[in-house]
């Protein structure tokens, strides 16, 4: 009897560690820089920037937005190409494309975080030239 305690101790440790070692699967967690980028990257906003000599800037959103109210603060903004803005709520990101002869990326998403409820956090993941 204690042999057979013994090895049913033995399967177990051995099936647990088995499970500890298998690789796990991946999700998308929003804190990747990729993440963000991927959620509103648009290959055609891109194109078009590259060729009248605009960025595109990249953006986390810190906390659940109104994509409709991101969208219009985002559009407002002196610089950013109106068509150009994109929204996502999972992770929460934004994108636009945007003249920087007019300001810097940085003071346009200040801008843009200003006409936001004080909750909400827009900050820069990647600016493409």
């Amino acid at each position: 009897m204690p042999a057979l305690r013994a090895a049913w101790m033995f399967a177990r440790v051995l099936g647990a560690a088995g499970a500890a070692l298998a690789p796990m699967a991946s999700h998308a967690c929003g804190a990747c820089v990729e993440d963000n980028v991927a959620a509103t990257y648009d290959h055609q906003v891109l194109a078009r920037a590259k060729a009248v000599g605009s960025v595109v800037v990249f953006c986390q959103v810190s906390a659940q937005f109104d994509a409709l109210q991101l969208v219009k603060s985002a559009r407002r903004v002196a610089g950013v190409i109106a068509q150009s803005v994109r929204t996502s709520n999972q992770p929460p990101a934004l994108s636009f494309a945007f003249d920087p002869a007019r300001q810097s990326p940085q003071a346009a998403v200040d801008a843009i975080g200003r006409s936001l409820p004080a909750n909400t956090r827009v900050s820069i993941v990647r600016v493409m030239k």
